[in-house]
């Protein structure tokens, strides 16, 4: 999965280089970010973080954009701030930044052309593939620690059959927003844009919790169970729910940018 979604971002930036485009256009933008998961189940607005993004894009026609981008953005949830009493009770949290290269297709609702009085403006969908990376941290006895590292779901045993989750995945964007022509070169765009991925794991909560008898050392127990830290007696026993492995983790930007059009000429062919 890992290498096809490589091969897909290398093959669509070295293609895009060898395509008849009226203009091509650099741009950047800010915005925010949030996560969908086990901590954040309804899509609560209460942990929202800061997201930056560059991309280069190359336009075919009126309707149609290819891009490829880079993105920074922060993820975070708490069980704390939950209305759920299961939730509430499990008491776990994180935080994790998210660094994405993605490669993109816009395509317009409306003829879009930089410098039309006519054509201005157009609302579009967006979707494309993107590589990114995560590293789940939480906060224990004033001290952070990389969750991954200390196999909190008994991932650093041999007796649960549990691996690792890997900290670079895949992910299919889907999204939309409005492009605005301001002047001269410059156009504005605000996007919101989510992220399918296939990991369960952005917010080291998946499945079960473990006999902790099969945890590494205090401190992987402490991170796995925090229950006991609401003064309720512990949910955290062996094989009884921690999280929801069905369903997949996934986050969304949401941002405005600004673009410049550099007007490009046509690239030589082979013969």
């Amino acid at each position: 999965m890992f290498k096809k979604v490589f091969i897909a971002l290398v093959s669509f930036c070295f293609v895009s280089h060898f395509i008849q485009a009226q203009n091509s256009a650099m741009g950047i933008s800010i915005g925010a970010s949030n996560y969908m998961g086990d901590l954040n189940t309804g899509g609560r607005l209460k942990k929202i973080r800061p997201a930056v993004s560059a991309l280069y894009r190359y336009t075919v026609n009126d309707y149609v954009m290819l891009r490829a981008g880079a993105a920074f953005g922060m993820v975070a949830a708490a069980d704390s701030v939950s209305n759920n009493p299961f939730q509430k009770a499990r008491n776990l949290s994180f935080r994790s930044n998210i660094f994405e290269l993605s490669g993109q297709i816009d395509l317009h609702f409306k003829k879009f052309k930089i410098g039309s009085e006519k054509h201005y403006y157009t609302p579009y969908l967006t979707s494309g593939l993107a590589i990114f990376h995560f590293q789940p941290k939480a906060r224990y006895n004033d001290e952070v620690y990389n969750l991954r590292e200390y196999g909190t779901e008994g991932q650093l045993s041999d007796f649960t059959g549990r691996k690792k989750y890997k900290l670079f995945q895949p992910a299919i964007l889907l999204g939309g927003g409005v492009k605005y022509w301001a002047s001269g070169p410059w156009s504005f765009y605000l996007e919101a844009c989510f992220r399918k991925t296939y990991t369960d794991y952005i917010d080291d909560v998946s499945t079960t919790y473990v006999n902790q008898a099969l945890l590494a050392d205090p401190i992987s127990r402490g991170l796995s169970d925090r229950s006991g830290e609401t003064g309720i007696e512990s949910i955290g026993g062996a094989d009884r729910q921690r999280g929801d492995s069905v369903s997949k983790d996934g986050y969304w930007f949401t941002t405005t940018g600004i673009t410049y059009t550099i007007v490009s000429k046509r690239c030589p062919t082979s013969k």
